[in-house]
């Protein structure tokens, strides 16, 4: 007769951890959905609303403005409340303004929508963060925000094509409104599913709760955050440049690249939608295969912290040349190519960059994560404004390129100093007593 405890230790562990994976790449995906759908729409919108090319970057602007200064306090709640709360909250509230986008009458009305949906869409991606370091061990963790990435750009990468599609067929307006209704029906069903402890999920079974929680350690919630600690961590600061650097060429793709093809190089709309949207399809390839190659590095070196950083060092080097070839080219194939090409290396170590934060916050992920992702906010606030000044002061967009070549340089020589396996430490006495 089998005892209890052999059936335990033979019985195969279940595979609610993968659903849960699916949930976080359809969300990543919905938000870059909805949060790039405005790309693709800007010249129509700055045609009925009569805005100049330096106040429809003020309009990209204002979202990564209000995305920023709450980045922080929701990845925190998120580690303070738990992320199943958190997470519904944030995606049905950007999802009610991506959805009042469509109704705005004038530039003062789309800018407070805008920075609206940049406050209600803060803390989505520290959130989810930390909710998959809960359901995942660290050596899956390069994966799975692989995974999430791949989500991201993917949803980036189609909301450009789909945008258009949608906006010549019905217009832009009922585009936001079919735009703002998938979040909803995503959050009813994690709503319904998903729970921050594994071991409270009816479909976790002991053997797989035993594989989520190897190597890491089950720890009550915090009292307080430990500010100075997280202020005083070098690699946290190596962090916050890095991630600023990163995010100021990418966000050229997800706010000028349709206007940049339709008006440099004179494509469609509907054209320069499929073309616009390469770059963020070769990112999102790009962001599985680095999270991969990082944890198969780590495993073969047998060190989190070069396992990590050769994957940064090199994806933002080769980003950088491929922004710099991009600066040069004189037909839109060459650019587009040039540009997911930088893109793409960069790319690989996006997953990086999310899991190296969370090891580094450790039980303060969301607060950590949280942390980095505002200077991807700030960058994306100064970015398009940047890019339309630029673009209105030289007559082209190319002199944006040729900045993200220092920019991106800096960024892999942040990736030598910051070191992933140096986590912030919380002494006993600022736990919540139980």
């Amino acid at each position: 007769m089998t005892s209890p405890d052999s059936t335990t230790r033979t019985a195969q562990p279940t595979r609610a951890r993968h659903t849960f994976l699916f949930l976080g790449f359809l969300v990543s995906f919905i938000t870059y959905l909805d949060r790039v759908c405005i790309s693709a729409a800007a010249p129509d919108m700055r045609g009925e609303l009569g805005l100049s090319q330096m106040e429809m970057g003020w309009v990209f602007a204002a979202f990564a403005a209000a995305y920023g200064i709450f980045e922080i306090p929701m990845g925190w709640l998120g580690d303070k409340y738990g992320q199943r709360k958190l997470l519904t909250r944030i995606v049905a509230s950007w999802s009610l303004f991506t959805a009042l986008t469509g109704m705005v009458s004038n530039y003062i009305l789309l800018l407070v929508t805008r920075f609206a949906f940049g406050a209600a869409e803060a803390g989505a991606f520290p959130t989810l963060a930390r909710a998959l370091a809960r359901w995942f061990p660290q050596s899956d963790r390069g994966r799975v925000n692989g995974y999430m990435w791949m989500g991201a750009r993917g949803g980036a990468a189609l909301a450009p094509p789909i945008a258009a599609w949608f906006i010549v067929s019905i217009g832009w307006r009922e585009t936001f409104y079919v735009f703002g209704s998938v979040g909803v029906i995503w959050c009813f069903f994690f709503w319904r599913w998903y729970r921050d402890n594994p071991a409270e999920h009816p479909s976790v079974n002991t053997a797989e709760l035993a594989y989520i929680q190897q190597g890491t350690v089950q720890s009550k919630p915090l009292a307080k955050v430990p500010w100075t600690r997280v202020f005083r961590s070098g690699t946290l600061w190596a962090l916050f440049v890095m991630y600023f650097c990163s995010a100021y060429g990418s966000f050229f793709f997800v706010t000028w690249m349709p206007t940049y093809l339709m008006e440099e190089h004179g494509l469609t709309l509907e054209r320069s939608g499929w073309l616009a949207g390469l770059p963020m399809g070769i990112g999102a390839l790009a962001c599985l295969a680095g999270g991969t190659f990082s944890d198969w590095l780590i495993r073969r070196l047998g060190s989190l912290k070069w396992g990590r950083r050769i994957v940064g060092v090199g994806g933002y080097g080769l980003a950088a040349v491929g922004f710099g070839v991009a600066a040069q080219a004189r037909d839109p194939f060459s650019a587009v190519l040039w540009l997911s090409f930088a893109q793409g290396v960069q790319d690989l170590a996006l997953p990086v960059a999310w899991a190296t934060c969370v090891d580094v916050g450790g039980r303060l992920g969301g607060t950590a994560t949280g942390f980095m992702n505002t200077a991807s906010s700030m960058s994306a606030m100064v970015s398009p404004v940047i890019a339309a000044w630029l673009r209105q002061t030289y007559g082209s967009f190319t002199v944006m390129f040729s900045s993200c070549i220092v920019i991106y340089f800096i960024a892999s020589v942040m990736w030598m100093i910051l070191d992933p396996s140096s986590s912030i430490k919380v002494p006993e006495e600022e736990e919540t007593a139980s």
